[in-house]
């Protein structure tokens, strides 16, 4: 007979299978005490952990280092015509909310508020001239067209003497009120963002946005108008005596929608501390304004020529030219906008067919004698 005994080499067997089965699942899942010594423990693991939370640290630290830097900038970023270029503030940076958030009120003296005083304004002889309602009269008369202070751009340049004829301008650039009743009365598109072709109950008197050269085009010849010039612009924001802002030398962030003060557009008379010499409102800021000029070079600039000719970016990222194209001119500045941009001597060349939340526009008109 085959029978199993106690003892038997097959017993053995089995008991010494179980015992390989269990310390094989203990080391799956847990630690023995031999493994935790220091030599057993998994190293590898800890030390990525280790790097990984340096690095997150140094993150932090550099974010931290960055933050500060952007605020000393922007309460450092004044500057005064004539004098060397101060410290930069990169656009979209972190702006104290002066009182640029706060009504303007003009107290019985003719001042805004302390040190705030209204813009010296230019008499004009109209000679009989009427403007038509909403605009200002411009004399006939020369001006200095341009910049060449440090900080102006290679397309500002030379400093260079214009002679204007006469000319009417809008005190204020068209309101999505304005525009509103353009189309309506044309089936004309309204731009995105309004619904049901109507623009956001409170921004009436808001300018117009996301509207290209050639929507301000259309406008302007339903109206009976027409866009300013580059020189017609630049005259009107700054006079006859090569301020950089419409109010002076000396940027003030109460004068103006700038630098994301606010952070989104404005009554377009929401600024009469920041009026320029000739009573014209957001020659500084709100929205960038389409002129009717295309981007060429200033007699006597001595930059490449190829500078300002209309390019366009190709799927590797290299510019190409497009022949027969140019780019037309917007000026002012914007609610986006650093300082330095909303100089009244910038200029910012655009596609035509480009539309943005803080392009806008005014118009102007000839005299007719």
């Amino acid at each position: 007979m085959n029978e199993t005994t106690p003892g038997t080499g097959l017993e053995k067997d089995v008991k010494e299978g179980e015992t390989k089965s269990r310390r094989d699942f203990a080391s799956d899942d847990d630690l023995t005490l031999e493994e935790m010594t220091p030599w057993g423990l998994p190293w590898k693991a800890i030390s990525v952990t280790l790097v990984v939370l340096i690095l997150i640290a140094g993150a932090i630290q550099i974010v931290g280092l960055a933050s500060n830097r952007i605020n000393r900038l922007s309460q450092e970023s004044v500057r005064t015509h004539g004098k060397e270029p101060g410290n930069f503030r990169p656009m979209g940076g972190v702006v104290p909310r002066l009182s640029a958030s706060l009504p303007v009120v003009k107290e019985a003296n003719g001042t805004f508020g302390k040190d705030l005083k209204a813009t010296a304004q230019i008499v004009v002889v109209t000679h009989g001239i009427t403007p038509p309602i909403g605009y200002v009269y411009v004399p006939p008369g020369p001006f200095v067209m341009g910049s060449e202070d440090p900080f102006a751009n290679f397309d500002e340049k030379p400093i260079h003497k214009v002679f204007l004829p006469g000319y009417f301008i809008k005190k204020t650039l068209v309101t999505n009120k304005e525009y509103k009743r353009f189309i309506d009365s044309n089936h004309y598109i309204a731009p995105p963002g309004w619904k049901n072709r109507s623009y956001p109950v409170s921004k009436g008197d808001h300018p117009v946005t996301f509207v290209s050269y050639d929507n301000a085009v259309d406008y302007a010849h339903w109206e009976g108008s027409r866009l300013c010039t580059e020189e017609e612009w630049e005259k009107a924001a700054r006079g006859s005596d090569s301020r950089l802002w419409p109010w002076g030398n000396a940027w003030d962030p109460r004068r103006a929608n700038a630098n994301y003060t606010v952070g989104d557009t404005t009554p377009v008379t929401r600024y009469p501390a920041g009026i320029s010499p000739y009573g014209l409102y957001d020659m500084a800021g709100n929205v960038f304004e389409w002129t009717g000029s295309s981007y060429a070079p200033y007699p006597g600039n001595t930059a490449n020529k190829a500078r300002f000719l209309a390019y366009k970016v190709d799927a590797t990222g290299t510019l190409e030219q497009v022949k027969g194209r140019v780019y037309k001119v917007l000026r002012g500045g914007s609610w986006k906008s650093d300082q330095y941009s909303a100089r009244t001597s910038a200029r910012n060349p655009t596609w035509p067919n480009y539309a943005s939340d803080f392009f806008g526009f005014r118009t102007c008109r000839d005299v007719v004698k």
